[in-house]
């Protein structure tokens, strides 16, 4: 009766710090996501008429945040490596209040610059930290349900915090940069509460450790990683464009409010979330290619067809769209970049690098594109650049089925 009410007692402390974790990931990754989604979005708008800056200049505050995440995500990897997950966070949002408070108080373009620099830099040491750790020792249909959690957690706050941006910017487009300071400082001091109240969470063991621990077993990465890592990048490289350039085709284009616009990128992150739902709780799609494929295919058509929308409503069906396939293609990038993987913390750095690199393309290039020629331009620059990637994933695909019938 002593061991089995001790085994039971183990039982339940491994429960408890399991959804203990949980609970600081899924509630961490709402508060940053929609600290990050009102400051893309508000960041545009301040810029654009605080600062004075023109649409290229914009494109290229978001690829130059984008750059810094992707280093940060490349050489800081030895970091990660050795560092607590939670500790990880911790610093992440602390530095991101940090610096995005400086900019409040900043009008010189550049100096602007530099500090979004390193708040995308900050920023890395978040996202990849948290999905590593969430990761760990699962596999199958319990991966894709945790991926889901996770996901609904960072999409729904992708979904509030543009709406509130957008309202806000109408007012001050101080105001939108603010609401992420203070989200920022809430969420770290949320960590800092966890690691207190949770004592398993404190002692969480870093990727390295976990990472010794699994070389015990044999690796069984899927090789779908690689077109999966394609169609991320394509993808993120619409969404670049669409966070960055849109808003002010929306605003200065179409004739838009701004409470308009944060109400179309809103529509994309709804969808999206749908999408996370949809995928987290069905298998049909694991390991299966040609979904791939097609998530690419309905992107490229929603793009092309952005071309020719003006009203609102048709804005807001292609956008939706866009946002189901932007979650397909997350998804498969981090379903199938784990799967099997003991190397998971890094792994989706990779992911997180390659999200980053198309911000960078579709940010820069739209910009400077939107600026020279026009948007309909820049609908047929993504358009062509996700055909592109969609015809290098079929010879990855090709590649995949004849190694699986040799």
């Amino acid at each position: 009766m002593g061991a089995r009410a001790g085994n039971k007692m183990r039982i339940g402390a491994i429960r408890l710090q399991l959804e203990s974790k949980e609970l600081v990931i899924f509630s961490s990754a709402f508060l940053v996501a929609f600290g990050v989604g009102a400051t893309m979005l508000g960041m545009v708008f301040h810029f654009r008429e605080a600062l004075g800056a023109t649409p290229g200049q914009i494109g290229s505050l978001s690829a130059v945040w984008s750059l810094f995440y992707i280093l940060g995500c490349i050489f800081m990897r030895p970091v990660f490596q050795k560092t607590s997950p939670r500790s990880l966070m911790l610093i992440s949002t602390s530095f991101m209040f940090l610096f995005l408070s400086c900019i409040l108080f900043v009008r010189d373009l550049w100096i602007a610059y530099v500090l979004y620099s390193l708040y995308g830099f900050a920023e890395s040491f978040f996202w990849p930290s948290t999905m590593g750790w969430l990761s760990r020792g699962v596999e199958g249909s319990s991966l894709g349900k945790k991926m889901s959690m996770y996901n609904l957690s960072w999409s729904m706050g992708m979904i509030a915090g543009p709406l509130a941006s957008g309202l806000l910017s109408a007012v001050d487009t101080v105001l939108p940069l603010a609401m992420g300071c203070g989200t920022y400082l809430f969420n770290s001091v949320l960590i800092l509460i966890a690691g207190i109240t949770f004592p398993g969470i404190r002692e969480e063991v870093t990727a390295a450790e976990a990472e010794k621990e699994g070389r015990k077993l044999e690796d069984k990465s899927t090789f779908l990683r690689f077109p999966s890592w394609v169609g991320l990048f394509t993808t993120y490289a619409v969404i670049g464009m669409l966070l960055s350039i849109y808003p002010i085709y929306g605003a200065e284009g179409l004739g838009f409010r701004k409470g308009m616009i944060g109400f179309l990128l809103q529509i994309r992150a709804l969808c999206a979330t749908a999408g996370f739902i949809l995928l987290g709780r069905t298998v049909v799609w694991h390991f299966k290619p040609y979904q791939i494929l097609a998530g690419q295919l309905i992107m490229a058509m929603g793009v092309f067809l952005m071309r020719s929308a003006y009203s609102p409503l048709a804005n807001g069906i292609l956008i939706g769209a866009i946002g189901f396939c932007m979650a397909l293609s997350y998804f498969n990038s981090i379903f199938h970049g784990v799967s099997g993987s003991i190397q998971r913390a890094g792994r989706m750095a990779i992911h997180e690098a390659i999200l980053a690199a198309g911000l960078i393309i579709g940010s820069s290039a739209g910009g400077l594109v939107y600026q020279r020629y026009s948007m309909q331009m820049v609908y047929t620059s993504c358009t062509s650049l996700v055909l592109l990637g969609l015809l290098f994933q079929g010879a990855l695909v090709f590649v995949y089925i004849s190694k699986r019938k040799s």
